[in-house]
């Protein structure tokens, strides 16, 4: 009986992992045409499956001249991909006991002149608008919003849905030190990166301890009639909602530590990718919503005319994807007040090989 048990075992692992194999080999090959159709110069793309790298790929050059080939190693700015590691970073420091989640967003103490700002421009998520999504409330400067509201994209209208709005969540870092609180590159360096093991990751260009982050960046590229065509660095720094310049396989560190605990505590943990009691739409640095009946939480990176980045979590599953580009071409022009990635052509095709 054991040995029929274990013949039939042996016989279960091998025909199921060509049929993994023969997965990860089709959806390399989706991603290959799909940047060659893109015309991205580099991308990187990893996924992750019960806590370790089940698959990855380096696609292209990062150079103009084509002649440094793209690695895991190789840096891309993450743009709001940057969000998800902040709020890991300030729920670990609230944690701790040195700061409060109740913070109040006037501990910034431009926040009111930010916020009068923006509700009178024209910016969608600002002074009121609509979108494929529907309407969008403005931003609202008389309530007293917290960082609990910030972290959870719910400082427009009432409150009650979410906004995803970068503007008022790039006043993180002056909320956290106007409360007395430490630097937010600081406390991201403590909370994450030193615990993952993560290395060569710039929090901002102005970053003294990027390690080789800036000396192995793709430069960014915006996509014109004639091809790609380099242009300038983002040169925004570090404050929370963007300004992280690191790699794929850095990004899948940060997801294995966040998935084993190393980060935040279990309770913390399940708050972050459980289903209950979050709210959908966006909540605690990360986009939430289910397809199929899967929990997925996520988040979009795009800084317009140079980069694109896309981090995918299916947490029932434990599978994760993380794909960087040095164009916007993974940017597919997500809603403001709905979480819709399945409308990504990467996601969709990622989440029907591997997540049904």
């Amino acid at each position: 009986m054991f040995r029929s048990l274990l013949a039939a075992l042996v016989g279960l692992l091998m025909t199921a992992a060509p049929a993994a194999a023969d997965d990860f080999a089709a959806f390399d090959a989706f991603l290959a045409q799909f940047r060659k159709e893109k015309r991205i110069p580099a991308m990187t793309a990893v996924i992750v499956k019960d806590g370790r790298i089940a698959w990855q790929a380096a696609y292209g050059t990062s150079d103009d001249e084509g002649e440094i080939a793209t690695t895991m190693d190789t840096v891309f700015w993450i743009a709001s991909v940057s969000k998800p590691i902040s709020a890991a970073a300030v729920l670990a420091e609230v944690d701790a006991g040195r700061l409060s989640i109740d913070t109040p967003m006037t501990a910034d103490p431009r926040w009111h002149a930010q916020c009068e700002w923006m509700r009178g421009t024209d910016i969608p998520f600002g002074g009121g608008d609509k979108d494929a999504g529907g309407e969008i409330p403005p931003v609202n400067c008389e309530r007293k919003w917290t960082l609990r509201d910030l972290l959870s994209m719910r400082v427009n209208g009432d409150g009650s849905r979410f906004v995803y709005n970068p503007i008022a969540y790039a006043r993180l870092s002056r909320i956290v030190t106007g409360s007395g609180g430490r630097e937010l590159r600081d406390i991201v360096r403590d909370n994450i990166l030193k615990p993952a093991g993560i290395d060569h990751t710039a929090l901002g260009w102005q970053d003294e301890k990027g390690g080789l982050a800036l000396a192995r960046m793709a430069p960014p590229f915006k996509m014109t009639d004639d091809g790609p065509r380099k242009t300038v660095f983002p040169d925004d720094d570090f404050r929370g909602a963007a300004g992280v310049y690191t790699s794929a396989a850095n990004l899948a560190k940060f997801d294995i530590a966040l998935d084993a605990g190393k980060l935040l505590s279990p309770a913390r943990t399940a708050q972050l990718l459980g289903r209950t009691p979050q709210r959908d739409g966006y909540d605690w640095g990360w986009f939430r919503q289910d397809w199929q009946g899967q929990r997925l939480v996520w988040h979009s990176g795009w800084e317009p005319d140079a980069y694109s980045a896309m981090y995918l979590k299916v947490p029932d599953k434990r599978l994760t994807l993380i794909v960087l580009a040095n164009t916007e071409g993974l940017w597919w022009g997500n809603s403001l007040v709905r979480a819709e990635i399945e409308n990504s052509l990467v996601a969709k095709r990622f989440l029907e090989s591997f997540a049904r």
